[in-house]
């Protein structure tokens, strides 16, 4: 199955209210997100201009979007100086 559509399938999953639904789909983002390209795919459907007016699709993209800042907030690293020295003006 294309990645992108499996992504936006768990992304979609991920919205439901349905709670046996959504907490699979968010677990299962979250097990696969140190995957290489994972971030990527979000930005690409992201970036997607394809069925712009579909409101499902802009639903898709509010999820990546939160997605994604999870995914950053979860693995970007913050390197923090430890000396005057490594601060740079």
């Amino acid at each position: 199955m294309d990645p992108i559509v499996a992504l936006t399938g768990y992304l979609q999953q991920t919205m439901s209210p349905d709670a046996a639904v959504r907490k699979p789909a968010e677990e299962y983002l979250k097990s696969v997100e140190g995957q290489q390209g994972f971030g990527i795919l979000l930005l690409t459907l992201l970036g997607n201009e394809a069925n712009a007016g579909d409101p499902t699709q802009a639903a898709v993209k509010v999820a990546a979007a939160i997605t994604f800042k999870n995914y950053i907030k979860r693995n970007w690293k913050v390197v923090r100086p430890t000396s005057k020295s490594q601060i740079q003006t």
